[in-house]
């Protein structure tokens, strides 16, 4: 059996695991990978180099006219 948690990181505690040892035997092999959630419009913007191309794209399309 295979399942995938996606939980905050506060709620990583020993109840958790508790709980997954129930449902799994003493054999499974846990894999634990922390992923951090970033908005997507901060990550794109925090390089300068995107930043402006980003703002030259916006810039074009409202300069476009409306057919």
């Amino acid at each position: 059996m295979q399942a995938t948690f996606h939980l905050p990181f506060d709620k990583l505690n020993n109840d958790f695991l508790e709980k997954l040892k129930t449902l799994f035997s003493q054999n499974a092999v846990v894999e634990i990978r922390i992923s951090e959630i970033n908005d997507e419009t901060d990550y794109l913007l925090s390089s300068p180099e995107n930043r402006e191309l980003l703002e030259r794209s916006l810039k074009q399309l409202h300069e476009r006219p409306i057919c």
